[in-house]
């Protein structure tokens, strides 16, 4: 019984063995499958897809909401690759093959509505059956959600403000209109200020020296080296005429 076991135990080991060698690339393959690997990119791409329909009465008629919406691309994949995609908060995953190019040769995978930040972990991997699924790449994609309060009226003329960015990966669905327009009235005032101060003639004049520091630098030099020269000459002059009076 225990010869048999033995037996068994390394009929085991060499079919395991068997089995990882034959799941093995080797190291000239993982360089060119790493080389292919690198030549992906992979990038985000806006959408405005349809939402919902509502009836206006109206109007009477049927009226398209669409809403922002984010798909992941990703270029340059071959037959000898595939991609995982993998979104962080729900541990799901989907998969692309060089199948799935469309006729532009970019596979494309649907993040759904921008409704909040998104964080995906996209991994580029081997197809190669001797090495199947070996990971070569891996990155960090993450799509931002839509911001509501950039269509506000007092958002207009002030874009860059950070409650006004169409875009944002910062969650503000907890700003309620009060704080809103505490904080807008806040940046209004600051920016008016930072207005005063760089068309101060103060801040003009600094910007000017600062933007040519080194021409300002050499003539300052020159003129320092002309005054030192004329002095010199002017010692040499009064010495001359003192020894020939």
């Amino acid at each position: 019984m225990k010869k048999r076991l033995l037996i068994m135990f390394f009929a085991l080991m060499f079919v395991s063995l068997t089995s990882v060698k034959a799941s093995h690339c080797s190291d000239e393959r993982i360089l060119e499958l790493s080389s292919l690997a690198n030549n992906v990119k992979v990038s985000t791409e806006r959408v405005d897809r349809l939402s919902e329909t509502i009836h206006s009465a109206e109007t009477d008629e049927d009226e398209e909401i669409y809403y922002p919406a984010f798909y992941i691309t990703v270029y340059n994949v071959t037959n000898s690759l595939n991609i995982s995609v993998t979104r962080e908060d729900t541990n799901k995953t989907a998969y692309g093959y060089f199948k799935d190019r469309d006729e532009d040769g970019v596979i494309y995978f649907d993040t759904g509505f921008a409704d909040m930040v998104k964080n995906f972990t996209v991994k580029i991997r081997s197809n190669d059956s001797n090495c199947q699924n070996e990971i070569l790449k891996s990155m960090t994609i993450q799509t931002p959600m839509y911001n509501y309060m950039s269509t506000y009226e007092s958002c207009k003329g002030n874009s860059e403000f950070d409650l006004c960015k169409e875009f944002t990966t910062t969650d503000y669905g907890e700003v309620s209109d009060i704080a809103f327009e505490k904080e807008m009235d806040k940046y209004i005032k600051d920016k008016a200020k930072e207005e005063k101060r760089v068309n101060s003639i103060f801040y003009k004049l600094a910007q000017f020296m600062s933007k040519y520091k080194w021409i300002i630098i050499a003539i300052a030099i020159v003129a320092v080296a002309l005054v030192v020269v004329y002095i010199i000459n002017r010692k040499k002059s009064r010495l001359v005429w003192q020894i020939r009076k």
